[in-house]
């Protein structure tokens, strides 16, 4: 199986966030490079999560109101259940 290829990148971060960076990476033993791959993946699984989980709400949301079902609020769920 071959290497992925990597590319390069530049960014500007500011002070602290670079301080931060190196910080953990020279406690950890990791590399600012593998840091960075690290967190900008897992927030964009996040993000691509968050976008399926809207797409999933907003779907359920219009076939709910297609359907003309009635919603309740707790008070009256309350009331009809004698709480």
């Amino acid at each position: 199986m071959q290497a992925e290829k990597v590319r390069s990148m530049s960014f500007s971060v500011s002070p602290n966030v670079y301080d931060r960076i190196h910080s953990f990476c020279a406690e950890r033993g990791c590399t600012s490079s593998w840091l960075i791959n690290k967190a900008v993946n897992d927030f964009l699984d996040e993000c691509a999560e968050d976008k399926a989980d809207y797409e999933a709400a907003a779907l359920a949301w219009a076939e709910f109101e297609k359907s003309g079902s009635k919603t309740f609020t707790s008070d009256e769920i309350r009331k009809e259940l004698g709480l």
